[in-house]
């Protein structure tokens, strides 16, 4: 063809499709690339996916696991309810009256101003413990309580994460100045991260696993609850209304005993499966509304 075209032109026309050959060339690695980095993050999120199922069954087994302790227990207190003798109170008392008796007939008159000294000593002993136990007027709150408090009074305490200010809210349920024995204890969400900070129910894995949490009556005071939360399985807690109406939860922080649960802040690690990196305590002494605080270390 060169003697069609001339040979300056044929030279054009095989420079132009050397161009256009090392351009589909170029694009033709930019696309294996792509699929290349296609394919890995499909593996890396079936990887991921198969990771979370893993997890998710061993906490439906832990948790099934739990069921069956808590079955077993329940089975074993109403063992000891059947064989309960309803006539002990009655026969231990009737004892105590009798010893009583004998102990006033021997005793004489010197013995009884004896025991009234000693009853007005031990009146004045239970009143020192009365004012060393009473609370506050008002507990102190930070700004993080405070916020929640606006909208919920009632605020026992919340749970906040470093992934984002979504808090979970533990408020007690209140009638007449008591605990409702049929739900002492609600738990949801505070979603700020969405427009108007709507309130959200827990799901089933959350009431499940680390925001859930029991209560049961307590063994000697019908007006507080014991409870236990998933996150904080290492104490006991006694959720209770005070003299002044103020909402406590105490547990131990730091070593201290009796010490009002304000906030817990759960410190998370970054990466495909997050977990938890640490866990701080915030408290405080319901006496002297001094702050304490502890912090966990997930290690």
């Amino acid at each position: 063809m060169s003697w069609l075209w001339g040979n300056e032109t044929t030279e054009q026309a095989q420079i132009v499709v050397s161009a256009l050959q090392s351009e589909l060339d170029e694009r033709e690695t930019k696309i294996q690339a792509l699929e290349a980095a296609l394919r890995r993050e499909q593996q890396d999120f079936q990887q991921l996916l198969q990771t979370e199922i893993r997890e998710l069954e061993a906490k439906k087994s832990t948790i099934a696991q739990e069921l069956q302790d808590v079955d077993a227990l329940i089975k074993e207190k109403q063992k000891l309810l059947s064989k309960a003798d309803p006539n002990r109170k009655k026969k231990a008392a009737q004892k105590v009256k009798k010893a009583s008796s004998t102990a006033s007939s021997e005793g004489g008159e010197k013995k009884k101003k004896k025991a009234a000294a000693n009853g007005a000593h031990v009146v004045a002993a239970t009143t020192a413990v009365a004012a060393k136990s009473s609370t506050m007027t008002k507990l102190p709150m930070d700004e993080h309580l405070r916020k929640v408090a606006k909208v919920e009074p009632n605020v026992a305490f919340i749970i906040q994460r470093s992934t984002n200010s979504n808090t979970v809210v533990y408020a007690a349920q209140v009638k007449a100045k008591k605990l409702d024995p049929t739900k002492p204890l609600d738990v949801y969400w505070i979603m700020y991260e969405k427009d108007g900070a709507p309130r959200e129910d827990l799901n089933m894995i959350e009431r499940n696993t680390a925001y859930g949490v029991t209560t049961t009556p307590h063994a000697t005071n019908k007006e507080q609850y014991m409870v236990t939360l998933s996150s904080l399985k290492d104490r006991e807690c006694v959720l209770l209304v005070d003299e002044h109406g103020n909402v406590q939860t105490r547990t131990v922080i730091s070593g201290k005993k009796d010490v009002v649960l304000r906030r817990v802040f759960v410190r998370m690690t970054t990466g495909w499966v997050p977990s938890v990196e640490y866990i701080e305590l915030f408290g405080v002494d319901p006496a002297t509304g001094a702050e304490v605080y502890e912090k966990k270390s997930n290690k």
